[in-house]
């Protein structure tokens, strides 16, 4: 599907949206820290556990500038998680930071990141590598479990329907004086970087290992969406976020959603803060009928 289709699917089933909400087919659950979709491998008797996964997302309406009293621009993660175990003990996530990077008339950043959590912090990825955000643009992001200590991370900006922005990270775990060390080779826009992380910044000295027992689509205001935990502040107002083209693959060669059903499989989350013992909820997850996509939408104000 080109470019300007999807932009334009994307914007009909807002207008859509706000005329009739669609309902979310299956009922959603509270979290923390992330909104989104979610999807366990337990809960597929036949395959083993998932080895990949994908989604593209947009953001229909990046509106400049903001409320004189509210200057700045909220920081948004949207993105693709591979986790150890249904509650993502052990995670690794690829994802695009938003926010506003030049001043809020000058237009918006989409920053790749990713993190293998808890053992080591975030890592973001130098300037050569960033996108301009605008309204409708098009991202893709893709994480791929090559063996329990190799993973390859791709981000990706769709330009036209025959080219493409991409930014490749090559992730691999080891040990050096027996401490994990994760190593990262980016590639993309010319530019190319070799890091190394030490786990010992976050007081870890169990290596980690790459799984995929569950696999998550997801929108958080905070860079480690893994951490269910309250935050010391509240996510302001943001644009809908559109996420298509949902892919996972297994690690025994069946793919979503060519070979695995998504009815009555995933898992759909809201994100609240608690307030005065209340719930208030800042993200809300749904699912669009038969589009295909999901939408992660404030039940407040849009326009970032």
């Amino acid at each position: 599907m080109s470019r300007l289709r999807i932009v334009d699917k994307a914007l009909r089933l807002l207008i859509l949206l706000t005329g009739c909400s669609p309902m979310a087919v299956f009922a959603n659950r509270d979290r923390m820290d992330a909104c989104g979709l979610s999807m366990q491998s337990s809960d597929f008797p036949d395959i083993d556990s998932f080895s990949s996964i994908e989604a593209t997302f947009t953001i229909p309406d990046v509106a400049p500038g903001g409320k004189e009293s509210e200057p700045e621009a909220p920081y948004v993660l949207a993105g693709v998680a591979l986790c150890c175990d249904n509650d993502c003990s052990t995670r690794l996530f690829a994802g695009l930071w938003a926010y506003d990077g030049k001043g809020a008339r000058q237009g918006y950043t989409a920053e790749p990141v990713f993190q293998l959590s808890p053992q080591f912090s975030w890592a973001p990825l130098s300037n050569a590598y960033h996108f301009g955000l605008n309204s409708s643009d098009i991202f893709r992001t893709r994480i791929e479990v090559l063996s329990p200590t190799r993973a390859q991370l791709t981000f990706a900006k769709f330009e036209s329907s025959k080219s493409n922005l991409t930014v490749t990270v090559d992730v691999s775990i080891d040990e050096e004086k027996g401490w994990p060390i994760l190593s990262t080779t980016s590639r993309g826009n010319g530019a190319e970087d070799r890091h190394k992380f030490d786990a010992k910044d976050n007081g870890s000295s169990r290596t980690p290992k790459l799984c995929g027992d569950s696999a998550w689509w997801f929108l958080s205001d905070n860079f480690d969406p893994g951490q269910n935990i309250e935050r010391p502040g509240a996510l302001r107002r943001f644009s809908p976020v559109l996420v298509g083209n949902h892919q996972l693959q297994t690690t025994d060669g069946k793919s979503f959603p060519a070979d695995l059903g998504l009815s009555g499989q995933p898992r759909f989350w809201n994100m609240v803060r608690t307030s005065n013992g209340q719930n208030r909820t800042l993200c809300v997850a749904r699912m669009l009928a038969d589009s295909g996509m999901t939408l992660l939408h404030s039940p407040h104000d849009w326009g970032v």
